[in-house]
């Protein structure tokens, strides 16, 4: 709630933030699609031509989970050197510390909708059609930015009192993404692949939160249908649990920030 009282500071910070992005740029905002289009080429070169596969449609499978995974990525790396990179606000001003990871969530928050804006529209002109699964995508996208703000709050207040966090997670999501059914999806996982004596595929949906939230994300896109009303009810489940932990820890770490920045 306090945090909703300074929702125009938090506003004015993104705007600040996109326009220092996209300040002498030629293709300004584009530049959000230029990327996921770029990763999407390449995979598709790779898994089609180098190592061919029967997946219909190979750069709008890859594409629907990966424009999701990259407003995450970006949302949670931008979100934890929020603080440490606002130092001289948080020294000078009194404010809810919370502005600036919810800033730079929201700032990504802009770039992806823009990107999966121009995405959709591409898709309808190109007559594949969007489906009912367009119904659900604006609710995953709420469920998407709650779990990236909660992990953002989290490794915002670790990077205050370790900066060691920022470098950790830089390794780190390149590994979550291999793990994360982008390039592939959990049903190509042979039911018998075994990690620890445990199914691989059991595994990934175990101990990954983003993992059914980017399947939920290619059945509305992709598969053009609704998605599974168990992949739904993960996902909020992660989203409300990160998202709650996240602001208990960011808000008794904030108290401290002053004195350790």
């Amino acid at each position: 709630m306090r945090l909703w009282r300074y929702r125009d500071a938090v506003l004015s910070l993104t705007l600040l933030n996109l326009r220092l992005r996209y300040n002498n740029t030629l293709i300004g905002a584009a530049w959000s699609l230029v990327n996921p289009l770029f990763f999407t080429l390449i995979f598709t070169f790779v898994f089609t031509v180098l190592l061919p596969n029967a997946t219909p449609d190979f750069p709008i499978f890859v594409l629907s989970a990966l424009l999701a995974w990259n407003y995450f990525q970006a949302a949670v790396l931008n979100a934890a050197i929020s603080v440490t990179n606002g130092r001289g606000l948080v020294l000078k001003i009194a404010f809810p510390r919370a502005v600036l990871p919810a800033a730079a969530v929201l700032t990504e928050l802009v770039t992806f909708c823009l990107a999966l804006g121009a995405v959709l529209v591409l898709l309808y002109l190109t007559g594949r059609g969007l489906g009912a699964g367009l119904l659900a995508v604006p609710l995953l996208v709420v469920l998407l930015t709650c779990l990236a703000g909660g992990l953002g709050m989290i490794f915002a207040a670790l990077n205050v009192y370790l900066r060691d966090t920022q470098e950790f997670l830089s390794v780190f999501m390149f590994g979550w993404f291999f793990m994360t059914p982008i390039i592939y999806s959990l049903e190509a996982i042979p039911p018998e692949r075994l990690i620890a004596g445990v199914s691989a595929r059991a595994l990934i949906q175990l101990v990954n939160p983003l993992s059914p939230l980017i399947s939920a994300f290619r059945q509305a896109i992709y598969e053009r249908r609704l998605p599974d009303l168990e992949l739904i009810g993960a996902s909020a489940l992660a989203a409300a649990i990160f998202l709650g932990i996240g602001a208990l820890i960011f808000g008794r770490a904030s108290r401290r920030f002053a004195e350790s920045l």
